[in-house]
């Protein structure tokens, strides 16, 4: 039957068609994660800066107070020399003693806060030289990408041109039913009858119908899955 034949042809050319199409759907989400990469390493970047500053903004505060703890511990100093009675001489060392501990732990502040900005530091150099290393292959493989869309695109325009050619040999209700099984999502619409079963589903094809289909004067389809049957002719029909 000649309709079977242009149906067949149908069915590879869709098969490709909707593979091309998977491919070609498929860019626009490779180019989205390429960006979400990128993205996600710039905020990144974004947050260390910004501790970073905070980090050194905390440094100059605590430098800013070690330098009046420095006027207020002399200050207590000179007040030793002028105090009259050991009560107050104790009172003043225990203010000097206290302003010591105080400027101690702000320098002790800042020595850790120093470690953290030379690691941070690092952390954000090495993370800008992979920002411009990923945006760099990002815009190449973007350019890849973009060839291979339009390749893709016109591949798909030549396929669908070709199938237009191919449904003029295809009566309309057959087109209509091959078109319907193909839109369920089923692997193929049309299949062979192989030793007596569908290629399909496998369910079982009696030898009555098995030799109308090869008669090939009409369309059958599979009591089963519904697929459209045809002939094998290089597989027995026991």
């Amino acid at each position: 039957m000649e309709e079977m034949g242009v149906l067949l042809k149908l069915q590879e050319l869709d098969l490709e068609l909707n593979k091309i199409q998977a491919e070609h759907d498929s860019i626009p989400a490779q180019m989205e994660e390429m960006e979400r990469d990128c993205n996600e390493l710039n905020v990144e970047i974004e947050e260390q800066e910004s501790e970073l500053k905070t980090l050194k903004v905390t440094i100059r505060e605590a430098e800013s107070k070690i330098a009046l703890l420095d006027e207020i511990s002399k200050k207590y100093k000179q007040q030793l020399l002028t105090v009259k009675t050991n009560r107050e001489y104790s009172a003043l060392l225990t203010e000097i003693e206290s302003v010591k501990r105080e400027k101690e732990e702000l320098e002790e502040l800042i020595i850790q806060n120093m470690e953290k900005i030379e690691a941070l530091s690092a952390e954000i150099k090495e993370k800008n030289g992979r920002l411009k290393k990923l945006g760099k292959e990002r815009q190449g493989k973007k350019d890849e990408l973009d060839v291979k869309l339009k390749e893709l695109s016109n591949e798909m325009v030549r396929h669908k041109r070709k199938r237009g050619r191919l449904t003029g040999g295809v009566n309309r209700p057959t087109l209509k039913l091959y078109e319907r099984i193909m839109n369920s999502r089923v692997n193929r619409a049309v299949v062979p009858v192989r030793s007596g079963s569908c290629g399909g589903c496998f369910a079982h094809v009696p030898l009555q119908k098995v030799a109308d289909i090869r008669k090939g004067s009409q369309i059958y389809t599979c009591d089963g899955c519904g697929r459209i049957l045809y002939y094998d002719e290089s597989q027995s029909d026991s």
